[in-house]
């Protein structure tokens, strides 16, 4: 991330509260174990998420799901097995397409039509959503906001979707120094998801969703929009 983005994510993420856009879970635990977010983006994926799922069942944890609207059509059961578990959905558009070719009012219609597909699959409502890529113009934020969506970004990102192997994994987990707070940006269509979780478990650490966060802060004071325009206002990769 460079230095510019990295301070333009700063100035948003204190301007607004955490029902708005959040980047980060809160900073103290509620138990003396550190707590992070565990969070997959893309799926839901024929092979890759029930290995997943498998694996959250096995460590007692639960994670975030950013779903993609098309392949929730094509997987419902896998979606349905990710609420049944006690996980949580997010929204992560329909097709996931390229930001800078989606235009605010296609974008936001993506995201009403996942929302929706959710709230079939489940009964649930989905509070959540993840823009491709974090990317996002000011139109579609408000768009977002206007909607009661809260904005799910990330603080920490391995880039597991573009590593090579195993062994590229093991070397940013041996790096990685959990702190209390931490949103974990991993993808379940892809398997080394699962890979980070089973490692991720030894460390004495407490999995939570994005909204367990947002439910234990309560109703958080209203702060004003910003002013309409076209510049990006959150592209953190």
């Amino acid at each position: 991330m460079s230095a510019l983005r990295q301070l333009l994510k700063s100035v948003f993420t204190a301007a607004f509260p955490q029902s708005w856009l959040m980047t980060h879970g809160p900073h103290a635990s509620v138990s003396e174990q550190k707590e992070i977010a565990l969070t997959f983006d893309d799926g839901p994926h024929p092979e890759h998420t029930p290995r997943l799922l498998d694996v959250l069942a096995a460590a007692g944890a639960k994670g975030t799901f950013f779903v993609i609207g098309e392949k929730t059509l094509r997987h419902p059961k896998l979606v349905r097995r990710i609420a049944d578990e006690g996980h949580e959905l997010g929204n992560h558009t329909w097709t996931h397409s390229e930001p800078s070719q989606t235009s605010a009012g296609r974008f936001l219609e993506e995201v009403a039509q996942t929302r929706q597909m959710i709230q079939n699959l489940t009964g649930r409502d989905c509070r959540l959503m993840r823009p491709p890529k974090g990317a996002l113009t000011v139109g579609k934020t408000l768009g977002l906001w206007r909607r009661q969506q809260t904005i799910a970004l990330w603080n920490s990102d391995p880039k597991d979707f573009a590593m090579k192997d195993e062994a590229e994994l093991l070397r940013w987990l041996d790096g990685y120094r959990p702190r209390t707070g931490d949103i974990v940006l991993l993808h379940d269509n892809h398997p080394r998801a699962a890979i980070a979780v089973e490692r991720l478990k030894c460390n004495d650490l407490r999995f939570v969703t994005m909204s367990e966060w947002l439910d234990r802060a309560g109703p958080q004071k209203q702060t004003r929009a910003v002013h309409p325009g076209e510049q990006e206002v959150a592209n953190v990769r």
